[in-house]
């Protein structure tokens, strides 16, 4: 069975975000799941611009949810937050999807055969 740190927790976190004018709002977030960064990665290639830009709105109605867990905003309203509100809880939301520093959690997916090629050997050196 696959450790429970591999998955995204059901439990609410409270964050405080600090926005650039000093204001400082308590808010609550999810982790964001491998869908919604997916579709998130997936929103960013676009080439619609329309659809890259509406990305950020789309991860954060998918995270900042009320102090029961449920959604507290639509993509609508997350996309008509300011700049700077939307930047910051964008930041809180890839801080909360990094590792906890120095705990070694960082998982690597080996791609390959597992034999060097030439190109391996000439970088090692």
């Amino acid at each position: 069975m696959l450790d429970k740190s591999l998955f995204a927790s059901a439990e609410v976190q409270e964050r405080e975000v600090t926005l650039p004018d000093g204001g400082k709002h308590k808010l609550y977030f999810r982790e964001a799941s491998a869908v919604d960064f997916r579709k998130f990665v997936f929103a960013q290639r676009s080439e619609d611009e329309d659809r890259q830009a509406a990305s950020i709105s789309q991860l954060i109605a998918a995270c900042v949810c009320e102090p029961d867990g449920k959604p507290a905003l639509t993509v609508e309203q997350a996309s008509r937050l300011k700049p700077a509100a939307a930047n910051a809880i964008f930041s809180i939301i890839m801080e909360m999807a990094q590792p906890p520093e120095g705990n070694g959690s960082r998982l690597e997916a080996k791609i390959g055969s597992g034999t060097s090629s030439p190109s391996d050997s000439a970088a090692e050196q």
